[in-house]
């Protein structure tokens, strides 16, 4: 799994941010999930506050050519890995976050190999008409015409 989120637009903007959806990405799968494992909720600014880190953890977007060496960011972001490895037994929790950028309400997951949901309803993005109409009518994003004609 590539992008999660508690809603398809949020998980939308998350892989498209550029809103622009092409014929090549047709063929990505949308899965919804069942169930959700406990997870590192990373979505309070206070947990983000008392752990010293910023929006750049949540988005992954890291300006390598104007960050300082060491990158405070990056040196907490290891510290925090090394503590949930040990706190979750060696196998890494899902990780909920939200980007300053996401509506409040938005939320993201990052699933790694030792989560297990299943999937409910399954299907390939250019089959999800609904949802690809709601993202050219609301959220600004462009798609091929003939998946929503």
């Amino acid at each position: 799994m590539r992008y999660g989120a508690n809603r398809p637009a949020t998980a939308a903007r998350e892989l498209f941010a550029t809103r622009n959806i092409t014929e090549a990405d047709g063929e990505l799968w949308l899965v919804a999930l069942d169930s959700f494992p406990s997870a590192l909720n990373l979505t309070r600014q206070g947990n983000l506050d008392a752990l010293g880190l910023d929006d750049r953890v949540s988005t992954g977007r890291i300006d390598t050519d104007q960050r300082r060496d060491p990158d405070p960011l990056l040196e907490t972001c290891g510290q925090l890995s090394d503590a949930v490895f040990d706190w979750w037994g060696g196998s890494l929790p899902p990780l909920l976050y939200r980007a300053r950028t996401m509506p409040a309400t938005g939320r993201s997951i990052a699933l790694g190999r030792w989560a297990s949901p299943r999937g409910t309803k399954v299907g390939q993005l250019h089959e999800a008409v609904a949802l690809l109409s709601y993202l050219v009518l609301r959220a600004g994003f462009t798609v091929p015409l003939e998946w929503i004609a």
